[in-house]
């Protein structure tokens, strides 16, 4: 018997009440869970070589994305048991957790074993193979065709063959990539959380615009909103100065999540588009480290990610934080003329 038993259609209306209840059962699940992870003594340690000034952090507690994490499995479960043709919302969700979980261990061992947590070996295994296992969900065994909605004109094109496989090998990268991304853009207090509610209230509205012009399935709209409620929730905690950080918990989960929203939209590009500054966190971290290598020790920035470039040039944390956020709502505000404007 399958597990998507639902047979109703889920409308505008019952997702704004569902995104609520998000909201709210994060606040709530926040409220009691502070007292909890304060008396764990779960913090976390920060990092030798960053900033001066995030000194003072070391010690704020970790494993704050459970705040929202777990409104979002469980309301997803149900919202799949309510509501029909919710498979593939399901999946994402599922390879959510899945992140999640890779990132939980490694918060776990930088606060209970070593600061550095997982090797960079151990996790590219771990999120490699992930990687290649959301790859072949979405190409060979999600039901349906995959496909591509081309840039500027929207026109749905389905891959067949040695196009599926082409797509496959680079789609593998690429979540790899992304969910990164996401995870290094968590540096600041607020960033993360506040940069991914910007995305996903404007992957929200694409989708949208995408589902009206029937180009996307209809459920491609709930799950950005729950981010969006989710994030918001966490924001009340997680906002500077911080109480509590999300840890790679809920940042490799944020990550698999808002680009897989994308690819199955068939619109992978917009990851890169209202996701920009998710995308430019990571290639800092790349061009930075390819720089070093073959300069023999020279930098592009003050230090990498980016965020820490700027806080290095004198700005304050707050500083860069907002200048972020006004970057991720004009990026997201491109996303939407770059959709709209072709249909």
């Amino acid at each position: 018997m399958s597990l998507f038993l639902g047979t109703k259609l889920l409308d505008g209306p019952s997702m704004l009440i569902w995104a609520l209840l998000m909201f709210l059962a994060t606040l709530l699940i926040g409220a009691l869970g502070m007292p909890l992870v304060k008396k764990l003594n779960i913090g976390q340690r920060v990092r030798d070589d960053g900033p001066k000034s995030h000194y003072s952090k070391s010690g704020t507690p970790t494993f704050g994305a459970l705040f929202f994490l777990l409104p979002l499995f469980i309301m997803g479960l149900a919202a799949s048991l309510i509501y029909s043709r919710m498979q593939s919302f399901s999946i994402i969700l599922l390879f959510m957790l899945l992140f999640s979980i890779v990132g939980f261990i490694d918060d776990y061992i930088k606060v209970r074993v070593s600061k550095g947590g997982l090797s960079i070996r151990q996790k590219t295994l771990m999120l490699g193979l992930l990687s290649i296992l959301a790859s072949a969900w979405f190409i060979y065994l999600r039901p349906g065709d995959t496909y591509l909605l081309m840039p500027f004109t929207m026109e749905k094109v389905v891959l067949t063959g040695i196009w599926q496989f082409i797509y496959f090998l680079i789609l593998i990268p690429f979540l790899f990539y992304m969910s990164n991304s996401v995870n290094i853009t968590d540096g600041l207090d607020g960033l993360l959380s506040g940069l991914m509610a910007i995305a996903c209230t404007f992957l929200t509205a694409i989708a949208r615009i995408l589902v009206i012009a029937h180009l996307a399935p209809y459920q491609s709209q709930f799950l950005p909103i729950l981010i969006v409620a989710g994030c918001l929730g966490f924001l009340f905690f997680n906002r500077h100065p911080a109480r509590i950080f999300m840890g790679d918990t809920g940042s490799q989960a944020l990550g698999i999540g808002f680009t897989l929203i994308c690819v199955v939209m068939g619109t992978p590009y917009l990851a890169f588009i209202t996701g920009f500054v998710f995308f430019f966190e990571g290639l800092s971290v790349v061009m930075q480290r390819m720089y070093y290598r073959r300069t023999g020790g020279k930098r592009i920035f003050r230090m990498a990610p980016v965020h820490h470039h700027f806080e290095l040039g004198g700005w304050t944390e707050q500083k860069v934080t907002n200048v972020f956020y006004l970057l991720g709502i004009i990026f997201g505000i491109i996303g939407i003329l770059f959709i709209y404007g072709a249909i």
